[in-house]
């Protein structure tokens, strides 16, 4: 599953390549421009007379179609393989000298004479359907509408989505991942406030024209590496990467993964929720809990830890707790056998009622990270 800052999720291992059969794909719509705010606290929703929810704003930002162009002499990125040292695609990068011989660059520049010496000079168009942006938006209703019920009434996403055709400069090979480096000046700075609390950025994998996939990843988030304060994720939108049931509904589990992972880098280190196993980590070449405890030996207030979204098989009150056959894919992620799912577990047994919850570290109050002064100096606006 995925690590904060950089790492995939478990569900397909980041950097690897997804070979993917021809077949008969949908034909790509390219949406227009768009802004679907949710509505605040729905009317048709009973609050307990003690909970005042904490409201948090959460952007989704579709980016589609994304036009990508890169010049070069050796490079394969998922089934996209060009030049003669590794054209069967059955190469690493580390075959090639230097590892990743590209360079990203404009459509607009795509004949320049400065180009003119590399053998491929090509673009391509990675768009979403309008049926799998669909899915995308109701996916994280579905996400939102459960968590607002796991966590007791008391955390209410307010999501926002926007569709917005982007030209991407810096796709470097094998790769096809945004991270918030390359989305935050040129793109998302003048749509995300301070008032913000979740950055998704959610993509394709697929020129569905040239029939290609470009490799990449199911979802990866950055901690302290935000936009404008707020915690941020990559989402790749493809058919490489699993699915779970969540009230008797079928979601697309990064979608709901990765926000589960900056809800708890939040709790800790904006919001100052004290987790006794913030640090520990079990020894997964062992297959041992190591610092994590034991099966049935946490401490007996489940509030005093909130587990890591990836540690399914190490959280000592779970049923799956220290299940080798799982062997970290997390049998029941999603609701299996009548059985809860593993997200649901994690917000109604160890999320905090009473945390008034901020998910942005420029409003927190506090010289957090690359801050220059409180709540001050970059990325804060």
């Amino acid at each position: 599953m995925s690590q904060v800052r950089f790492l995939s999720t478990r569900l397909v291992m980041g950097a690897i390549l997804f070979l993917l059969s021809s077949c008969n794909l949908p034909v790509p719509i390219t949406p227009t421009l768009g802004i679907t705010p949710s509505p605040q606290l729905p009317a048709t929703i009973t609050l307990h007379p003690q909970i005042h929810p904490s409201i948090a704003h959460f952007q989704i930002f579709i980016l589609s179609p994304v036009t990508t162009c890169i010049v070069g002499n050796e490079f394969y990125s998922g089934n996209v393989c060009r030049g003669e040292k590794c054209g069967d695609c059955n190469c690493s990068i580390e075959d090639f000298d230097p590892p990743s011989p590209i360079t990203g660059i404009a459509p607009e520049h795509i004949n320049d004479p400065a180009y003119a010496g590399n053998k491929y000079r090509e673009c391509f168009e990675i768009a979403l359907t309008e049926t799998e942006i669909a899915d995308i938006k109701r996916d994280m209703e579905i996400t939102r509408d459960a968590a607002f019920d796991w966590s007791g009434g008391s955390l209410w996403l307010d999501l926002e989505f926007q569709v917005i055709p982007h030209t991407y400069l810096g796709f470097v090979a094998p790769d096809f991942v945004f991270g918030p480096f390359e989305v935050d000046d040129e793109l998302l700075n003048p749509y995300v406030s301070t008032e913000t609390d979740f950055v998704y950025v959610v993509t394709g994998g697929q020129d569905h024209v040239r029939d290609v996939q470009l490799a990449g990843w199911c979802g990866g988030s950055y901690g302290e590496l935000s936009i404008h304060g707020a915690g941020y994720s990559y989402i790749q939108y493809q058919p490489g990467c699993n699915s779970v049931t969540i009230d008797g509904e079928t979601v697309y589990e990064p979608l709901i993964h990765e926000w589960v992972h900056n809800l708890d880098w939040a709790l800790y280190n904006i919001d100052q929720v004290p987790d006794l196993y913030q640090f520990d980590s079990p020894d997964w070449g062992r297959w041992e809990h190591a610092s994590w405890p034991a099966c049935g030996a946490g401490d007996a207030n489940p509030l005093a830890w909130f587990p890591s979204i990836d540690f399914c098989e190490w959280d000592p009150d779970w049923m799956d707790c220290n299940d080798i056959a799982s062997a970290g894919l997390c049998t029941h992620a999603g609701e299996l056998d009548e059985q809860p799912s593993w997200y649901e577990h994690v917000l109604s047994v160890h999320y905090p009622r009473d945390v008034v919850f901020n998910g942005n570290f420029c409003t927190d109050g506090v010289q957090d990270w690359s801050e220059t002064g409180v709540d001050s100096g970059w990325p804060c606006p």
